[in-house]
């Protein structure tokens, strides 16, 4: 029913029935008008009043509304009648409201009402405009239903409200523009369902309420655009479902809220224009919190200082500030998401963010990602991966390496560069071993220059000192080969000059080794036999290394 349509209400003096019952002597027409005073919907109804009900609730009778019409059903006026205290509980010994219509100018209230004998069924019942009112009510052990039922544009009231141990069903309802309050209610151990409610326009809170260990479904569910309230929430033991439920465009808060075992999906879920904060919840540490292709909408989301096990955002398109500076979790997915804004991973001042795996494969950064290479444990958080290959390691620092050289984190470019260097090689050789002995052969050999080049002697050109000490280290090795060749092969180093004829055979070899690494090419030092062979060789290294250095060097310097 639209909120802009409005109703008739004629009593019809016939009797009523229902598959070939008379259910009641007089029969009700409810007429379903649009703004336009279009009658677009009828329906009939048996009548009864609110002192036959009494009469029934006194007496210790049960209950039953079904397919009947009633005008203003109130404990409230039951207990003034009766003279009973305003917090006093009223037994109801079985209760049935199936297609009913519980029509009031004011309010239906069930405040403070026990309802027993099994079974409660508000199936497919209409409530009036005004107030709903379930306040302090207390249900048994039975299932309680209220499935595909409507409520008017009042404010429904389901506070403090015990559910028994029974499922509690609200599938397919819808509510009107009036707030909805389930605060600090008390489900049972058995399933809780709201598939596809319609919660209208006002706000919704389940603050501070707890459920058992049955499972929770808010599967495709339509809130609106007021404040949804789950701060404080025991969701209890069972699995948690919100896939493909629509938030509306009001803040939405999951915050301090507790997640004991179940798994915790949002799958498909959209939000709106308002924030999202999961602050301060506690996940159990196995469970899986699943938000996988969900629509984040416009507002912040927030996971600060949580706790978890396995968190996933696969799929998504982040197109706000997204805060995951949890306080604990065993794995965040971020795969095949595509990043418009801010990802903070970064911990602040004393702070910690304990995570063991962080998956970034295939993602599209167009944005930022606030993370610190020592802090974060980056190497360890994609290195120690189970679930990805070599090549999508490398393809995560790769990902970093240009996300930190656009915030300036340089030093930590050159880390993750180095990273996704090594993770290419070892993915290619990987590769080429599953081919045939040459092209596997060729490829080892290719990969072991490069990572003695390349890799050991300067890291990819990322640390000039690197680089210095390993040119170092090749001229002394040349030099202490000049030192002993002689002594095992026809070899030598003769010298001319007045200055090199008191100079003794150990500082000549180290003199000599100098002057060819470097190139300089004084003419007053010769090689003399087999030594012919191997200088060239270290006057070749010595350009590439004296040029790797200037590449290293430059880079830095530029930078």
């Amino acid at each position: 029913m639209n909120f802009t349509n409005h109703l008739e209400i004629e009593v019809k003096d016939k009797p009523f029935t229902v598959n070939s019952k008379v259910v009641s002597s007089k029969t009700v027409e409810t007429k379903i008008l649009n703004s336009l005073d279009k009658v677009i919907d009828v329906r009939y109804f048996g009548y009864t009043t609110t002192e036959e009900v009494f009469e029934k609730i006194k007496s210790g009778e049960k209950v039953i509304l079904d397919h009947l019409y009633i005008k203003n059903i109130s404990l409230n006026e039951y207990r003034k009648k009766y003279q009973i205290g305003e917090t006093e509980l009223i037994t109801i010994n079985g209760f049935s409201a199936q297609n009913a219509f519980l029509d009031c100018d004011t309010g239906t209230d069930f405040s403070f009402a026990s309802f027993e004998g099994g079974d409660i069924d508000f199936s497919n019942s209409f409530f009036g405009t005004g107030v709903v009112n379930f306040y302090k009510a207390q249900f048994g052990s039975g299932v309680v239903n209220f499935s595909n039922c409507w409520f008017g544009q009042g404010n429904i009231n389901f506070q403090f409200t015990e559910f028994g141990e029974g499922d509690v069903l609200f599938p397919n309802s819808k509510f009107g523009l009036g707030n909805v309050s389930f605060i600090n209610a008390v489900f049972g151990n058995g399933n809780v369902s709201f598939e596809e409610v319609d919660f209208g326009g006002g706000d919704v809170s389940f603050h501070y309420s707890a459920f058992g260990e049955g499972d929770i479904s808010f599967h495709k569910t339509k809130f609106a655009d007021g404040y949804v309230d789950y701060r404080r929430v025991d969701f209890g033991k069972g699995k948690v479902d919100f896939k493909r439920a629509n938030f509306g465009d009001g803040d939405i808060s999951f915050e301090e809220s507790e997640f004991s075992e179940g798994k915790v999906t949002f799958r498909g879920a959209v939000f709106g224009e308002g924030s999202v904060s999961f602050e301060l919840a506690k996940f159990g540490d196995n469970d899986e919190v699943v938000l996988d292709k969900v629509d984040f909408g416009e507002g912040k989301v927030s996971f600060y200082c949580t706790t978890f096990g396995d968190l996933s955002f696969k799929g998504c398109h982040l197109s706000n500030y997204l805060d995951l500076r949890i306080d604990k979790g065993n794995s965040i997915n971020l795969s095949d998401t595509i990043v418009t804004n801010i990802i903070d991973v970064k911990p602040h001042k004393n702070a910690r963010v304990l995570l063991n795996f962080l998956n970034i494969t295939s993602m599209r950064n167009l944005g930022r990602i606030f993370i610190d290479w020592k802090k974060n444990n980056v190497y360890d958080l994609i290195a120690n991966q189970q679930d990805t290959s070599l090549q999508e390691k490398a393809e995560q620092f790769r990902t970093l390496k240009e996300d930190f050289n656009s915030t300036g984190l340089y030093d930590d470019e050159d880390k993750a560069y180095v990273e996704f260097k090594r993770f290419e090689m070892r993915a290619n050789q990987q590769a080429a071993s599953q081919k045939n002995i040459v092209v596997s052969t060729l490829t080892w050999l290719k990969h072991a220059f490069q990572n003695i080049v390349f890799d050991r002697m300067g890291l990819y050109a990322t640390s000039p000192i690197r680089v210095l000490g390993s040119m170092v280290i090749v001229y002394l090795i040349f030099s202490i080969v000049y030192l002993v060749l002689p002594e095992i092969v026809d070899a030598g180093i003769a010298c001319t000059g007045a200055d090199n004829d008191h100079i003794s055979f150990f500082k000549r070899t180290f003199y000599y080794s100098a002057i060819t690494f470097l190139t300089i090419g004084y003419g007053d030092c010769l090689p003399q036999g087999h030594i012919h062979w191997i200088a060239p060789l270290e006057g070749w290294i010595g350009v590439f290394m004296m040029s790797y250095f200037t590449v290293a060097f430059v880079r830095k310097v530029l930078r």
